[in-house]
């Protein structure tokens, strides 16, 4: 008889601390509602969860399963990331434990969805018993302007927001971040274009002067009608910037830019531009879908001659980025060549604009 009290007494003492730790854990998606993106194969989802741990004790995710579910909430796809094997899966997530008192964010891993999604039911699994459900519900992102692409010569995406991409990983919890005011991934769908020659190289010699560059000073167009709302041309090419002054500008990592406001609200961001290259250029000017604004350089945080491009829903330290799909362009893949009326664009792909 006191050995089944006992029993009974330990399994209650496991169950309050299971309860209690579940109810210390918050997990927020950010953004609340994520934006699916329509890829030719796949749709995408570009987004994190910020996690707390407001209990004393030290939680590790050792766990995490997603279920896609169809608009009948039917089951389409079962994921997970766990401790099993040699290399266990759930490793590819770094930073998942929680000392105490933290905050901390991780990237969505489940990033490719089948496109009959409509719903995501996560289970976090902390010390292998504690488990938090969160539901997520994306929405269609609808573009209702039509761009071209900001370049025309060949071009390669040097990087984009795929989710290796470190415009993806901008991590708006890493405290020196943080304290900068940064609470949201402005660059969430941005992409890096490098101007290419007739045989797909970046440079001539060794690429150690802006001149090497065959970007270096090509022109960059605006991807649709809009405004200009902000404009910065007086920087210098020389591949730096002050990181204090982000906490009042959170603009000034692009060195010269120009943001345009577009008629449906959002606002396309030009960055790392020549210095006096958009010089003829004013704030409140309205601009036409290809017009020149500026041209190439490596102001800002730029480590070589490259045009950083982004959707955006603002131009505050709150800003989140949008998707862009693009207009009339080809893909080179090898010696083919394949034309695109609209599509989404990939870290790694080989561009034309007509």
């Amino acid at each position: 008889m006191q050995s089944s009290i006992k029993h009974f007494l330990a399994i209650t003492i496991s169950l309050t601390s299971w309860f209690t730790n579940a109810q210390q854990v918050v997990i927020e998606p950010k953004p609340e509602q994520p934006i699916i993106e329509k890829g030719e194969h796949y749709n995408y989802l570009n987004f994190d969860f910020v996690i707390r741990n407001s209990s004393k004790d030290t939680l590790k995710l050792t766990r995490l399963e997603v279920h896609l579910l169809d608009k009948n909430n039917q089951l389409i796809q079962q994921k997970f990331l766990d401790n099993n094997g040699t290399a266990p899966s759930i490793n590819t997530i770094p930073d998942r434990q929680w000392n105490g008192v933290a905050e901390s964010l991780i990237f969505n891993p489940f990033h490719e969805v089948n496109n009959l999604t409509t719903k995501l039911e996560y289970t976090f699994t902390f010390n292998d018993s504690i488990e938090v459900k969160k539901v997520v519900t994306p929405t269609d992102y609808k573009q209702s302007v039509a761009f071209d692409l900001p370049l025309k010569s060949k071009m390669l995406v040097y990087d984009g927001h795929d989710f290796y991409s470190h415009h993806r990983r901008f991590n708006y919890e890493f405290p020196m971040i943080k304290q900068l005011g940064f609470n949201g991934n402005f660059m969430r769908f941005a992409y890096d274009f490098v101007i290419l020659n007739k045989e797909n190289k970046q440079y001539k010699g060794d690429g150690e002067k802006d001149s090497d560059w065959f970007g270096f000073g090509a022109d960059v167009l605006a991807v649709a009608d809009g405004e200009i709302i902000v404009l910065e041309t007086n920087q210098k090419d020389d591949k730096s910037f002050d990181i204090p002054s982000l906490k009042t500008n959170p603009l000034v990592l692009y060195g010269n830019h120009i943001v345009i406001k577009h008629q449906d609200g959002a606002y396309s961001m030009y960055g790392h531009l020549k210095q006096g290259s958009s010089a003829t250029l004013k704030k409140g000017q309205q601009i036409k879908k290809g017009q020149k604004i500026g041209q190439i350089g490596t102001s800002g945080s730029s480590f070589f001659p490259h045009l950083h491009f982004e959707m955006r829903n603002n131009t505050n330290h709150d800003a989140e980025g949008l998707p862009s799909y693009f207009d009339n362009y080809s893909v080179h893949i090898g010696t083919i060549k394949k034309e695109v009326k609209r599509g989404m664009i990939n870290t790694g792909d080989i561009l034309q604009s007509k």
